[in-house]
């Protein structure tokens, strides 16, 4: 084009120009705003669809705490609609129930499944359960293989704890203390709960020095109850100011 010096004509090129192409590039805003309210209105789906599954997994997970292995063909219909992070979860859940129940074929069923589908998220949980179901079997050696392979370092203290169970199966008192006492530290550090279970485990391979896991927790309660209290000071302190 060329140059125009003159402002009139100058406005009438351009209004020629936007005459002759207004059209295509309403069109085109108009699509590419369709678009976007699809993609968001799909984005909300997905979350809400996530929502209510993770919801339903919720349900599934508290039902079994209080009913065991009855809930399970509703839970199995869960893992037949959802071979996903989701039903992994689930498995796990169910891996655990029927180990305790010694069932270690179906154990190692849900176990698989959750490996499949579970990906690197659920990935260390994984993998102490089949070292549970590992050392069930007297498979000791396999199991602290297992439990070697993980590297997530959120899971040391569960791994510490399945380690003192898999020397104690050995008879080897000494490296069970060890590792109930590594699991403690580190909750104790953390100010996480040490469970019951954990505590009786150690207790019953306590030597002397250590400082009983009862006292330990009785000591982070305290620590609790103080932090609680100071936090209610400020909160009235603030109020009143």
């Amino acid at each position: 084009m060329d140059i125009l010096t003159d402002e009139h004509e100058r406005e009438e090129a351009v209004r020629k120009w936007w005459h002759e192409h207004w059209k295509p590039i309403a069109l085109g805003i108009a699509i590419a705003l369709l678009g976007l309210v699809a993609v968001r209105q799909y984005q909300a789906y997905e979350l809400e669809q996530k929502q209510a599954t993770a919801l339903e997994v919720y349900q599934l997970q508290n039902q079994m705490a209080s009913r065991g292995t009855a809930i399970f063909p509703e839970a199995q219909k869960f893992l037949d609609e959802h071979d996903d992070v989701y039903g992994a979860i689930l498995a796990l859940d169910m891996a655990n129930v029927v180990l305790q129940a010694n069932n270690y074929s179906e154990a190692e069923r849900y176990i698989d499944f959750a490996q499949q589908h579970g990906g690197e998220l659920i990935a260390p949980q994984t993998a102490i359960v089949k070292a549970r179901l590992q050392a069930q079997n007297a498979q000791y050696d396999a199991a602290l293989q297992t439990l070697d392979g993980i590297k997530s370092d959120s899971y040391k203290a569960e791994i510490l704890e399945v380690r003192g169970d898999i020397f104690m199966a050995r008879n080897q008192t000494e490296e069970a203390h060890d590792a109930y006492k590594q699991a403690i530290d580190i909750l104790y550090a953390a100010k996480l709960q040490i469970s019951p279970m954990l505590q009786m485990k150690f207790d019953n391979v306590i030597q002397a020095g250590d400082t009983p896991a009862f006292q330990l927790m009785a000591e982070q309660a305290q620590d609790a109850a103080t932090a609680l209290k100071q936090a209610d000071a400020e909160v009235s302190a603030a109020a009143e100011g």
